[in-house]
């Protein structure tokens, strides 16, 4: 199962989604895998909203069962395919080319991925 950026976000700003996503968190803890394009992502996102915490949430997060996966030339190809053909920004083509490689659904919050042809776990 890929995680997506959207997950870890809504669960460490404490957005809506948040609860689902930890319990989601939990029920998939040993099989989620991230690439660390979206590990940049999240870990962008939370310095500049969440700047006092940062240092303990990083940890968190490296320190989680999430398998962190740098891309691979056939990811980026994916990737780029995946942004002329569906709605999502570099990060998103990144989640859905790790899905297509390691042929797994993917993990989010974020609704355009319904627009892909990867199975979606979302709320």
């Amino acid at each position: 199962m890929v995680i997506d950026a959207s997950v870890l976000l809504a669960v460490f700003l404490k957005e809506s989604h948040g609860p689902w996503g930890l319990d989601r968190i939990k029920q998939y803890r040993d099989v989620l895998r991230m690439s660390t394009v979206n590990l940049a992502e999240v870990l962008i996102v939370l310095e500049i909203k969440q700047p006092e915490f940062f240092e303990q949430l990083k940890d968190r997060i490296l320190s989680s069962t999430i398998r962190f996966i740098p891309p691979s030339v056939e990811q980026a190809r994916i990737a780029a395919q995946a942004r002329h053909r569906f709605p999502l920004n570099l990060g998103d083509c990144f989640a859905y080319a790790l899905a297509k490689e390691e042929d797994c659904p993917i993990l989010t919050t974020d609704p355009d991925f319904r627009k892909t042809d990867v199975p979606v776990v979302m709320p």
